[in-house]
């Protein structure tokens, strides 16, 4: 595989897994106070999955998430600073009069 592809690949994965749990906290947040039916209630079937999907793969999302920011950051503020550090100021790009 071409690193085009890898990096495509890994953002594909980093998406799906950052969905799936964002998907999962929204659904609890949603469905937290519902009306109990029992022993078969569906609802308190899925925020058991949805929550064993945030425990199960807790640590490694907050990472994910910390390490995609980072990478946003670098991405967005990196050109910028090396543009400003690598700017040559002289006389005359300050427009400095020099006169005798």
């Amino acid at each position: 595989m071409t690193k085009s592809q890898n990096r495509a690949i890994s953002w594909i994965v980093l998406s799906v897994f950052s969905f799936v749990i964002f998907a999962s906290s929204c659904f609890i947040l949603t469905h937290a106070g519902h009306d109990c039916t029992g022993n078969d209630c569906s609802v308190c079937v899925e925020l058991a999955q949805c929550s064993e999907n945030i425990h199960t793969s807790g640590t490694a999302s907050i990472g994910t998430i910390t390490l995609a920011m980072l990478i946003f950051a670098l991405c967005v503020y990196a050109p910028a600073a090396v543009r400003i550090h690598c700017e040559h100021t002289t006389l005359i790009s300050l427009k400095v009069e020099l006169l005798n």
